[in-house]
C-alpha cells in the first residue's frame, strides 16, 4: 500500500464525520449582520451574545435548533426559549444531524452522544478509537471505531443505547469510509476502500439490521454494488427510506431500495469540476457546489449550485460569482455561501426560486434555515441571531 494511502483514508474518514466550516470573512460586524438585498429581512427579536472564545456551531431542524460549543450542548425552542442545556467530555467536539437528532463525539474519542430534541436519549461509551458516526432521522446510530491493532468495529445503537448490529473487519487492506442508516432503522450502508490490489477499489455494501443483532454468525449482508477503481467512496446517505445517494472524487449518483432489498441503479453524473460541497436534501434529492473545472474538462463554471432530483434532474440552480465556501440544507430551501468577497449569501428553494440574499460583513461560523426558508439561525464568533423576512 502507498504511504500516502493512510493519509488519504484518515482524511475523508475525517470528511465523512460532519465538522464546521469557519469563513474568514472581515473584521467588523454591524448590529444587523449585514446589508440584506430582499428589503424585508433583517434581525428578529432573539440573540445571544458570545464572549469570542468558543467557536460554536448550530444544527436546525423544524422544532428548533442546537447550538453547541466546548463540552456542552443546548436545545432551543424554534422562537429562541432555552429547553435544556447539557455537558459532554469533549473539548472540540463536531457533530452529525438526522432529523431532530444530534449525534456528537470528536475524532479519536472514546465517548459518542445522541440527543434529541427532549434531551439526552444514551451516551456510547467504547473501547476502542471512534473515527466517525452516522444518526438516523429515528435516533439510531451507527459508529465506526478502530482497535490499536487495527481491526475496525462497526456498530448501530438503537434510541435505547443498545447495540442491534456489529460487523468486525480485520483485513488489513480493506477500510470503511461512510456509514448511513436508512429512516426506517433497517438497513445499514457502508463505503469501503480496498487497496490490495494494484489500483484502489471503491465499493458499496448493504446489510440488515436486526432486532436481536446480527453478532458474529451473520452480519446481514444481503448486497454489494457501485464498484469503482481509482476513486473514494467519502459519503453514502440515504435520502428517503428507499432512496440513496452515494458521491466520490469523481461522480455522485443514486440508487434505490425496493420492497424485497433488491437495489437497483438510478442516475450517476461523471464530475467535471471539483465537487466543493455534496449535501442530501433530505426527502428531495442531493445538492452540489461546484468548484474549478478538472484539469482537462470542460465542467461548469466555478460557483455553480445544483439540486438533483431523485430521478437526475436538476431542481434547482444558481450561480454565485467567486466560488461558493458554504452550504447548509433545511426546511425548504438551501443556503450557499462565498462571492468574491466571501461575503453573500443566498436561499434557494427546491423549486429554484431565489427566497432571499443577503450579504454579511464579518465572520461567519454557520447560517442555517429554521422551520421555513423565511427564517434563518446566522452564528458568529461574537453572536447568534436569528433572521427573518417579513
Amino acid at each position: 500500500m502507498p504511504k500516502q494511502t493512510p493519509v488519504i483514508i484518515a482524511t475523508f474518514l475525517l470528511l465523512a464525520t460532519a465538522g464546521f466550516l469557519y469563513i474568514s470573512w472581515g473584521e467588523g460586524f454591524d448590529v444587523n449582520f449585514g446589508a440584506s438585498r430582499v428589503e424585508s429581512f433583517a434581525p428578529g427579536d432573539f440573540f445571544i451574545d458570545f464572549d469570542g472564545t468558543v467557536l460554536y456551531q448550530s444544527a436546525s431542524d423544524e422544532l428548533g435548533f442546537y447550538i453547541f460549543g466546548r463540552r456542552n450542548i443546548r436545545r432551543y425552542d424554534i422562537e429562541g426559549n432555552r429547553l435544556w442545556e447539557r455537558t459532554t467530555s469533549h473539548a472540540n467536539p463536531t457533530s452529525v444531524q438526522g432529523g431532530n437528532y444530534i449525534g456528537i463525539s470528536a475524532y479519536r474519542a472514546r465517548a459518542y452522544y445522541a440527543f434529541g430534541p427532549y434531551g439526552a436519549l444514551y451516551t456510547i461509551a467504547t473501547e476502542n478509537d471512534i473515527l466517525s458516526y452516522h444518526i438516523a432521522c429515528n435516533g439510531y446510530s451507527a459508529i465506526l471505531s478502530v482497535t490499536d491493532y487495527g481491526s475496525y468495529h462497526m456498530e448501530v445503537f438503537n434510541t435505547a443505547g443498545m447495540r442491534v448490529w456489529q460487523r468486525i473487519l480485520k483485513e488489513r487492506n480493506v477500510f470503511p469510509i461512510s456509514m448511513a442508516i436508512s429512516p426506517d432503522a433497517t438497513t445499514l450502508i457502508v463505503s469501503y476502500l480496498d487497496t490490495s490490489g494494484h489500483t484502489i477499489l471503491s465499493y458499496i455494501c448493504a446489510y440488515h439490521i436486526y432486532a436481536e443483532g446480527s453478532m458474529s454468525y451473520d452480519d446481514g449482508l444481503f448486497a454489494s454494488f457501485s464498484q469503482i477503481e481509482g476513486e473514494i467512496i467519502s459519503r453514502v446517505a440515504f435520502i428517503d427510506s428507499k432512496h440513496l445517494m452515494y458521491s466520490s472524487d469523481g461522480r455522485v449518483g443514486m440508487y434505490i431500495i425496493d420492497y424485497e432489498s433488491r437495489i437497483s441503479h438510478v442516475w450517476s453524473r461523471i464530475l467535471e469540476n471539483q465537487a466543493v460541497f455534496v449535501e442530501v436534501v433530505r426527502g428531495v434529492g442531493v445538492a452540489v457546489a461546484y468548484g474549478r473545472p478538472l484539469p482537462g474538462a470542460e465542467g461548469v463554471p466555478e460557483g455553480t449550485f445544483v439540486i438533483y432530483g431523485l430521478e437526475g434532474w436538476e431542481l434547482a440552480t444558481y450561480f454565485m460569482s467567486g466560488g461558493i465556501r458554504y452550504l447548509s440544507t433545511g426546511s425548504g430551501a438551501a443556503i450557499i455561501g462565498g462571492g468574491a468577497l466571501r461575503r453573500d449569501f443566498a436561499a434557494i428553494d427546491y423549486n429554484n426560486q431565489v427566497v432571499w440574499e443577503y450579504t454579511a460583513t464579518s465572520d461567519v461560523l454557520d447560517f442555517v434555515i429554521l422551520d421555513s426558508p423565511m427564517r434563518a439561525l446566522i452564528v458568529t464568533p461574537m453572536r447568534m441571531q436569528i433572521m427573518e423576512a417579513r
